[in-house]
């Protein structure tokens, strides 16, 4: 298999995967209505782009809003910008699936935006949630607070080209991440069997795929800087942070809520 049939493979399964699994894991809800979300996205990724790849995304979009809503209502800050991050990622893969370029952004990078709100976005947030609740450290809040910031500061980036943005928010998700890694390292102490090791698992992944991804930023202003290409990060960068951070750490709670 050539390196860019690898990258859609890995991209399309984090997409998938990231739908049926990690969202009603990160957001806490029954596993039913993402799974039929998700086959809505396999759909979608399996015919040519257009108006007919686009439709079966609709089911994504719903469960978004009403997450926002919900947030609304309750006026919760987290929960709003879960549901937010939730609603970004499925747009932006609706304009993948239609085609359109977004203010100067090409594919591959409008799929990759959908990934990383849906990753980086719900997923990452939502592990910095568990850490408060475990212990609401003012340390903890704070790494909250930098991955709220952290995807639509570098989203600005990205439409702007400006480094303060597009590095700085690369930087700023990376000082969230890995502090949410050290906490999830704290808490594997604490749980047994599979929670812990789970958890330690999340705790180790991200180090180096938060490096790869600054130094990428990096690279897009000062090509002296060395980083991979896209290609490369996707399998890297990428599913070191989906699979082995985000996933195993959701994955580490949900079994501890059931004693495993």
């Amino acid at each position: 298999m050539t390196l860019p049939a690898l990258t859609t493979v890995v991209v399309n399964g984090c997409l998938v995967a990231g739908v049926g699994v990690v969202l009603p894991l990160a957001l806490r809800r029954p596993f039913t209505p993402f799974l039929a979300a998700a086959l809505g996205v396999a759909a979608s990724l399996a015919v040519a782009p257009g108006w007919p790849a686009a439709l079966p995304l609709a089911p994504w979009v719903a469960l978004s809003l009403r997450e926002v809503a919900q947030a609304l209502a309750r006026r919760r800050l987290a929960p709003l910008f879960l549901g937010g991050f939730s609603l970004t990622a499925a747009l932006a893969l609706i304009a993948a699936r239609l085609g359109w370029t977004l203010f100067g952004v090409r594919e591959p990078l409008v799929t990759l935006t959908a990934v990383h709100f849906t990753y980086a976005g719900v997923g990452t947030l939502a592990l910095a949630v568990r850490a408060v609740e475990q212990r609401p450290q003012a340390s903890r809040r704070l790494a909250g607070l930098l991955l709220m910031g952290a995807p639509p500061f570098t989203a600005v980036g990205f439409l702007t080209g400006l480094a303060l943005f597009q590095v700085g928010g690369a930087v700023a998700m990376s000082l969230g991440v890995l502090a949410v890694a050290v906490f999830n390292a704290r808490e594997a102490r604490r749980r047994a069997r599979w929670s812990r090791r789970l958890l330690f698992g999340s705790a180790v992944a991200p180090w180096a795929a938060m490096a790869l991804a600054v130094a990428w930023a990096a690279n897009q202003h000062w090509p002296q800087v060395p980083a991979l290409g896209v290609p490369d990060m996707v399998p890297t960068h990428g599913v070191l942070n989906a699979f082995g951070f985000v996933l195993a750490g959701h994955l580490a709670w949900w079994c501890d809520a059931r004693g495993a």
